[in-house]
């Protein structure tokens, strides 16, 4: 305990026999409040509950896109019936943070071990379990070149799926560590690709997005028959490593 953050007050024991412990203190003093909610706190929560509701920067420049804003955009365009399958990576919490889903079995997130690459393969098992549902698989580039051959699984399968790669030219999670250990980053990055060239190889249909006005494809991709798999592309800006990875990494 307090390997990570400061903690005041360590309590070790079952969570449920603690929490009536703690219940029966309180009932034994009496004890009533109204809790740290107050007004104030409570209107913040009405108006920004959502990620999406917080404002930001947009760091978008025509070349590349604010990952939040596409997202956002995403969001909107989306059917209600999805599930959302997220890979591990720097991006991981875009899709998680801004892209809404009908309930708990329209979320998959498949980091375990800290490994990448399996997000293709998790939205695969999603689609055949949900039919009734668009499958969407939202993956880093890293992680999508690792289970590129996957691509012919969707195909071979027929399944309509939206697959968004958040394409920073990188292994983003290991550019915060490398940049920490004042290490080249050389060995991390990567030259920019067309990766939609690749998907179409397996037969999807792609589209590049550095800019909003590049989803107009995506929109006609979800009014039309979805007969193919459709991949975005999407060049997202990369100033600077996602926020939570820079406090679990401490920089």
């Amino acid at each position: 305990m307090g390997a990570h953050h400061r903690v005041d007050l360590g309590v070790v024991g079952d969570a449920r026999k603690v929490a009536e412990c703690i219940d029966e203190m309180l009932a034994a003093r009496d004890f009533s409040g109204r809790g740290y909610r107050s007004d104030a706190l409570r209107g913040r929560l009405a108006g920004a509950v959502r990620w999406r509701d917080v404002p930001y920067e947009d760091e978008s420049d025509g070349e590349q896109i604010d990952p939040r804003t596409l997202t956002i955009a995403l969001d909107d365009m989306l059917p209600r019936e999805r599930v959302v399958a997220v890979d591990s990576g720097n991006f991981m919490g875009y899709p998680a943070m801004y892209l809404d889903v009908p309930d708990e079995r329209g979320f998959c997130f498949t980091q375990a071990f800290q490994s990448i690459g399996l997000g293709l393969s998790t939205a695969i098992g999603a689609a055949l379990a949900r039919p009734d549902r668009l499958p969407v698989a939202a993956l880093g580039d890293g992680g999508f070149l690792m289970s590129i051959s996957e691509l012919e699984t969707v195909i071979r399968l027929g399944l309509p799926m939206l697959i968004v790669v958040y394409d920073d030219a990188a292994y983003g999670a290991e550019v915060h560590h490398f940049k920490r250990g004042g290490h080249p980053l050389d060995a991390v990055t990567f030259p920019d690709r067309d990766l939609c060239a690749l998907a179409r190889g397996f037969g999807c249909e792609g589209v590049t997005v550095r800019a909003l006005s590049d989803l107009a494809p995506v929109r006609a991709w979800l009014s039309g028959p979805r007969e193919r798999a459709l991949l975005i592309d999407a060049k997202i800006t990369a100033r600077g490593g996602a926020w939570w990875l820079e406090e679990a990494f401490g920089h």
